[in-house]
């Protein structure tokens, strides 16, 4: 990428851009076959930008034609010094290229020259998932957009090596990696930040990635892995576009050729590695307990991992952290692969990958104990046991009685509807023989008989559609009940006095039931 030094006179050029009219702004942009639209601002935007990116490229023959075409369109007479041979002289000198930089004092924020970039000088912070292999572009500058939108553009051509170890090795990928602008990201590593609002494309296929990270949490962003999107074909131009909007400070982004490094290889990598030692952690632990203002007693270690809540398989834990409980190594770092935090799940302590260590004392309790034990008592001398059987005994004391309370809820309910069973029948008789009460507004019956058959509404429903609807009294009388065996009725005064208990009836209605039939003649039909 050619320095903004082989082109001396561009600052006079954007100058002069900002003092055009829009009928000039806009002649100038057909002819290079750009946007005419938007307010003058913008359009002005659009002139600058291209004649950046022009510099930035080395494109000089365009630019100088572009040049000529301003000069001509302002109706200014063009500087001599476009033409001259002499534009190495300003390319090794690094002094003549910060003097170049330095009277850069525009609001449209004209963008420094990024040939210290490729260098190499732009870095990011290493993590234990990622090896950065090779830069594949350029780095390239996203400018400051406050209320516009914006697009670069990276273009990706893989030689004969890259593209067959892509083929080959499927930890080999490519990624997007983006920084914000510190001011000191010469000097620094950078973290992985990507505009709020981005939109990434590889040859026209949007990448589907977090590109955001967890909110006031710099550094938890992850790159954007776009191999499944690169056309891996040697000396095949692989576009890479990505848009952004609303922009307070500048961003630079660049494509990477990185080493994955799987799960199972870093859990390999932590077994192999210095870890703590059994004797380590009871000499603690004995430490505290003969510390006299310490009142050390027996506590509980969980087996289970926080953060998967399953059966702990490799446990570890930070050599900064005092506690014991450790965590899943797996788990750990499959959570910090999505979003790397790296804060211990126990103690919310600030770790790493380097300072990971399994831990030997849970280890030798992990397979000492089955897989269904899920926590062991720890004492303080450094002995642990497992949960005592009795207590499980006593649990399940406890949840007996309630089974039992139940059961003696289910007896009383059942000796509440055994009476209401047995007298079914008799019921049926009496209501059968007895419709007044039926016919009259009473609540303790009413209140009995719905756990009756529903066969006397039904014989009700008939009567009231006879012909002798207004003869109320003698209408009982029609129901034939005379057929019904005799030895049921005594039975009947019991129940009837039941069902008629706190009503006003008369007594021929309530000795009724005791009658034969010879003696109730006017029942007789």
């Amino acid at each position: 990428m050619a320095s903004t030094g082989q082109f001396p006179d561009l600052q006079s050029v954007i100058a002069l851009v900002k003092t055009l009219t829009n009928a000039q702004l806009k002649d100038i942009l057909r002819s290079e076959a750009l946007a005419v639209s938007g307010v003058k601002a913008s359009l002005q935007l659009r002139i600058i930008d291209f004649i950046e990116r022009l510099a930035q490229t080395g494109q000089t023959a365009r630019y100088d034609a572009l040049r000529k075409f301003i000069y001509t369109t302002a109706n200014r007479v063009m500087p001599a010094v476009s033409s001259t041979p002499s534009y190495p002289q300003y390319q090794p000198p690094a002094v003549s290229q910060s003097i170049s930089t330095q009277p850069r004092s525009s609001p449209l924020s004209i963008p420094i020259p990024s040939l210290g970039f490729t260098s190499g000088r732009l870095s990011f912070k290493d993590s234990p998932f990622y090896t950065i292999l090779e830069p594949l572009t350029s780095t390239v500058e996203c400018k400051v957009r406050e209320q516009t939108r914006d697009s670069v553009e990276l273009k990706v051509v893989l030689n004969s090596t890259v593209a067959s170890r892509l083929q080959t090795d499927s930890n080999c990928r490519v990624m997007v990696y983006c920084a914000s602008d510190t001011g000191l990201n010469q000097y620094t590593k950078s973290d992985v930040a990507f505009p709020h609002q981005v939109e990434l494309k590889a040859n026209l296929d949007e990448v589907k990635a977090n590109l955001r990270g967890l909110k006031n949490k710099p550094g938890t962003t992850r790159p954007a892995d776009v191999t499944s999107h690169i056309r891996k074909k040697p000396g095949y131009q692989n576009n890479i576009v990505m848009t952004y909007a609303l922009t307070q400070k500048k961003f630079f982004v660049v494509v990477n050729l990185v080493q994955q490094h799987p799960i199972d290889d870093l859990v390999a990598e932590l077994k192999a590695r210095k870890t703590i030692s059994r004797e380590q952690v009871v000499r603690e632990m004995r430490s505290r307990a003969d510390d006299s203002e310490i009142v050390a007693t027996s506590s509980v270690m969980s087996l289970k991992c926080p953060l998967s809540t399953l059966r702990i398989d490799v446990p570890c834990r930070s050599v900064v952290c005092t506690h014991n409980q450790c965590f899943d190594a797996s788990s750990f770092l499959q959570l910090q692969e999505q979003a790397p935090t790296w804060t211990c799940p126990v103690c919310s302590k600030s770790t790493s990958f380097e300072s990971l260590q399994v831990d030997q004392y849970v280890d030798d309790i992990l397979r000492s104990t089955s897989t269904d034990v899920e926590q062991v008592v720890i004492e303080p001398d450094g002995t642990w046991t497992t949960p005592k059987s009795d207590d499980t005994t006593g649990a399940n004391g406890v949840t007996h009685n309630p089974a039992s309370d139940d059961d003696d809820l289910i007896e009383v309910n059942e000796a509440g509807f055994t009476p209401i069973k047995q007298e079914s029948v008799a019921t049926t008789l009496s209501l059968q023989q007895t419709p007044i009460q039926s016919r009259e507004p009473s609540s303790a019956p009413s209140a009995a008989r719905p756990s009756t058959n529903k066969r006397p509404a039904a014989q009700v429903i008939d009567l009231t559609a006879s012909d002798d609807e207004e003869d109320l009294p003698v209408r009982p009388a029609k129901r034939p009940a005379l057929n019904a065996p005799s030895h049921s009725f005594p039975a009947l005064p019991s129940l009837s006095n039941s069902y008629t208990n706190g009503q006003d009836l008369p007594l021929s209605s309530q000795t009724n039931y005791s009658d034969t039939p010879s003696q109730r003649g006017g029942y007789d039909r």
